[in-house]
């Protein structure tokens, strides 16, 4: 189980699981949705991925906990989401 691991071997883990994500997410986006629903997608994502490229700490509105509280992206994801080179561009209307 997952839960058992050595803190490294779980750490090493969720690193290889954020890369994964980040491959998986490129494929997705680029094959699977059209302008319009790349722009919702962004919508969605853009918190996540403005958290990772910030070095301060933030509070990232549309990620949460269930009693509502704001949760930090996790670092092991952060990191992956600024190797993968993901940006979104918001243009104006």
């Amino acid at each position: 189980m997952d839960d058992e691991m050595e803190p490294e071997t779980t750490a090493m883990a969720d690193v290889a699981a954020a890369e994964r994500l980040m491959a998986k997410l490129r494929a997705f986006i680029r094959t699977e949705l059209d302008d319009r629903e790349r722009a919702m997608f962004a919508s969605l994502l853009a918190p996540g991925v403005a958290e990772a490229h910030d070095e301060r700490e933030v509070d990232v509105v549309g990620f949460g906990t269930p009693d509502g509280g704001p949760v930090s992206l996790p670092e092991h994801l952060a990191h992956a989401v600024r190797g993968s080179g993901i940006r979104i561009v918001i243009e104006p209307a």
